[in-house]
């Protein structure tokens, strides 16, 4: 688990899938699994930042598309206790609804 200075960030198992995408642009070309990881590392620091500014999803639900990447990251926000819980890394090609299944 992992937190953040602006907000407290909480995430688990996502991290494993974000290396099973970084492994597989790695494997595609070397340094671009790098650069994959550094761009999802990058959004969680921006979400944190200002994670309200984000497009709503459902419910508390926000989406913040990685730029460069064909990915989404869904998380949820509560203002109150400054706290955001990411819910999956998903590539824009998965079924829609993925997420809400987690």
């Amino acid at each position: 688990m992992m937190h953040w200075t602006a907000s407290e960030l909480h995430w688990n198992h996502v991290v494993f899938h974000d290396a099973e995408a970084a492994n597989w642009y790695e494997y595609r070309s070397t340094g671009l699994g790098i650069k994959f990881a550094d761009a999802v590392s990058r959004a969680f620091d921006v979400i944190t930042r200002d994670p309200d500014c984000f497009q709503p999803a459902g419910g508390d639900v926000r989406v913040y598309r990685l730029d460069r990447w064909p990915f989404k990251i869904y998380y949820e926000f509560d203002a109150e206790a400054q706290h955001v819980r990411i819910l999956c890394v998903m590539h824009n090609k998965r079924r829609p609804d993925y997420w809400r299944e987690r």
